[in-house]
């Protein structure tokens, strides 16, 4: 029972796969069909059309005439005998005939040799009856029609032709005075002849006649008169056989020398020029162009799911890097100019704000559980969604009541002043330049429009950040600062270019990893979390960040997109 809901779970999880990269690539999979139907037009626009001419023909067994019950050789099965019909109907000596007799060498399409009119041509018997169509194509409508009627024609005079032929080696051995062995046994083994019972019964006679004449010329002589009498009947015997059997070929000669056009292959429709193309098919090309862009756009989709080495999947952070998952935030379109922050101002239910305030109540958890007052928020690359999850993390706690401090602890590329428009000339660099900076310093703190929340930007871009993190001093200030905000978020670098990351982790050694779903390559998480943890920094959750996944929840906006079914 265990192994069968584990199979039921691989295979949920194999579908997932598939349908997420469908839904994920389906831009690509619509463009390459786009592209399958304007490849299909342009066959369509280039191909030439070509006509197919047809004619119904009736094939049977045997004649309905009496000729028919003259059968002069055997088959084994109805199906070889339809099956030699349509191997002579392609044999190269009739379409070399027909090739010749209509003068094809002189149409461009034909002009290779017959060969080319075998591959035109195409037999199709139909199913459950005895008839047949055969049909010819070509550029040229007429031609279609005209070569169809004339292969059908010609097919049928040679079948009479073939068995006058037949019935006229009979009627030969039949007038001949002096009968040659081979023609005398063509005569024996006609079917009318072996068939007929009274010939049959001499014949039974006959052996038993010939089986008591050699018995008593055992015993006696042949001047016996018991001998004499046995071989005066086996004369006559054999004499009323020779009789009989003379009877039935006189009946056979004047049947077949009645009956020769006699013919079991009849034309029952000729073919009729043809009015429209059967190639190029439009509509199937179009069909066929859409499903093999389709499959190309969904076998590219798959070959880069494949190689995409990036984090795809909340299960990623958990399974591969072995930390808890403290929620994913889906990907939200904003405004062009609109702060990042704000979407946890929105009235309403809006999917992104609900799963950030998720997020806070899964870090409440810990953070209260430590006494933890503060936190490092870092990535591995530049460019995932880092400063966006600080601004509204920060703001989903100043909103459940507490007093937010956040940081910008990138000193090089500092971006929170950008974020909340807030003045950047003075911030945390000014804290090695302003004299007895620590009394003087929380006046470079500045509120922001979210009650609660306080941001102290990067400030101005110092000469080198890594030493100006390394003073003591800025220990000192966290240690202040602390006594007057419940939670000191900071902003940091992405840790894999510069070191800023693991020196702010000598003073705040608790961290949230961010991760962007299809752009963080999984190697580099996983470098940059060894580093944290060799750098004595524990990472106490990872955020999957900017989900592409659609879903069909109720809300502000008609619908929820949401990311995976494993986090409903």
């Amino acid at each position: 029972m265990e192994i069968m809901e584990n199979n039921i779970e691989q295979e949920s999880f194999d579908f997932s796969f598939y349908l997420e990269a469908f839904l994920k690539h389906w831009r690509l999979i619509a463009f390459m069909a786009f592209l399958g139907i304007i490849g299909a037009v342009i066959v369509n626009t280039l191909m030439q059309p070509r006509y197919r001419a047809s004619v119904l023909m009736m094939i049977d067994r045997e004649n309905s005439g009496r000729i028919e019950q003259v059968s002069f050789g055997s088959w084994t099965s109805d199906e070889d005998y339809y099956r030699t019909q349509y191997e002579l109907l392609e044999s190269r000596t009739l379409l070399e005939k027909i090739y010749n007799d209509l003068k094809l060498s002189q149409e461009p399409e034909f002009a290779k040799g017959w060969k080319v009119l075998q591959k035109s041509l195409k037999i199709e018997p139909i199913t459950r009856s005895r008839l047949v169509n055969i049909s010819v194509s070509s550029y040229d409508p007429k031609l279609a029609a005209q070569i169809t009627n004339y292969l059908a024609k010609s097919f049928t005079l040679q079948n009479v032709k073939n068995r006058i032929s037949m019935a006229q080696e009979v009627i030969a051995a039949l007038e001949s005075t002096e009968q040659s062995s081979a023609q005398k046994e063509l005569l024996n083994s006609l079917p009318q002849v072996i068939n007929s019972d009274f010939i049959k019964g001499l014949k039974k006679e006959e052996m038993e006649t010939s089986s008591q004449l050699a018995l008593l010329l055992g015993k006696y002589t042949e001047n016996h008169p018991e001998v004499i009498s046995v071989q005066k009947k086996l004369d006559t015997i054999r004499n009323t056989i020779d009789r009989e059997t003379k009877r039935l070929l006189q009946s056979i000669k004047i049947d077949l020398s009645g009956q020769f056009s006699a013919n079991n292959i009849r034309i029952v429709d000729d073919a009729v020029v043809p009015l429209k193309p059967y190639r190029p098919r439009k509509i199937i090309n179009i069909i066929i162009g859409i499903f093999v862009g389709c499959l190309i756009g969904i076998i590219f989709g798959l070959v880069w799911e494949f190689i995409d080495q990036t984090v795809k999947t909340s299960k990623d952070i958990e399974d591969k890097f072995k930390i808890p998952l403290l929620g994913f935030v889906p990907h939200e379109k904003q405004k062009k100019g609109f702060e990042d922050y704000r979407i946890m101002l929105k009235e309403g239910n809006v999917l992104t704000a609900e799963n950030v305030r998720n997020i806070r109540t899964m870090l409440s958890f810990s953070l209260n559980a430590n006494q933890i007052k503060t936190l490092l928020i870092t990535s591995s690359l530049q460019g995932e969604g880092k400063s966006f999850f600080s601004s509204s993390i920060a703001a989903a706690f100043a909103q459940a009541g507490k007093k937010v401090l956040l940081i910008d602890g990138d000193l090089r590329r500092g971006r929170l002043h950008r974020i909340f428009k807030i003045s950047n000339e003075q911030g945390l660099s000014s804290l090695w330049s302003v004299e007895n900076s620590l009394d003087k310093f929380e006046k470079n703190i500045q509120k922001t429009d979210v009650k609660g929340l306080s941001v102290l930007t990067s400030g101005p871009r110092p000469a080198n950040s890594s030493e100006l993190l390394s003073t003591p001093i800025l220990k000192t200030l966290i240690e202040k600062l602390s006594n007057s905000f419940d939670l000191i978020l900071v902003d940091c670098p992405a840790s894999l270019p510069v070191a800023d990351t693991f020196i702010w982790g000598q003073i705040i050694p608790r961290a949230v990893f961010a991760v962007r779903q299809g752009k963080t390559p999984i190697k580099s998480a996983l470098f940059t979390l060894e580093r944290l943890k060799q750098a004595n920094i524990k990472v106490i959750g990872g955020i999957l960040n900017d989900c592409y996944k659609t879903g069909t929840t109720y809300g502000e906006y008609g619908y929820y997109r949401k990311c995976y079914s494993e986090d409903k």
